[in-house]
């Protein structure tokens, strides 16, 4: 017996898929916030917090993902995405909080 022939009122919740995604890992550190969608031909869409992807080929993504993964580390508060040869995690040192700027009479005060 198959759901269709099932007298069942229509749900609001579906499970699309089979959909097969890969991590991104550089260096031997998975990049966070980043996974990716193998293609044939060596090719490859890198999707960014899965909302804004990019294909790449391989030999670009070998350029562009490590990139990424700084910018990815220097958001989240560190200096940049940990190296190969990073046994722990790296500590998050403390960095200036951003500051509002105001302004008086034309001039900006920090």
């Amino acid at each position: 017996m198959d759901a269709d022939s099932l007298d069942l009122p229509e749900s609001r919740v579906s499970f699309p898929g089979p959909f097969s995604r890969h991590d991104v890992v550089v260096a031997g550190w998975r990049v966070p916030f980043l996974h990716a969608q193998l293609h044939d031909g060596g090719k490859m869409t890198v999707v960014l917090d899965h909302r804004y992807g990019i294909e790449l080929t391989v030999a670009e993504a070998e350029r562009v993902v490590p990139f990424v993964a700084d910018a990815i580390a220097v958001a989240l508060g560190y200096h940049a995405h940990p190296s190969a040869d990073d046994e722990d995690a790296p500590v998050r040192s403390p960095h200036p909080k951003p500051q509002r700027v105001m302004t008086i009479a034309g001039f900006e005060a920090s």
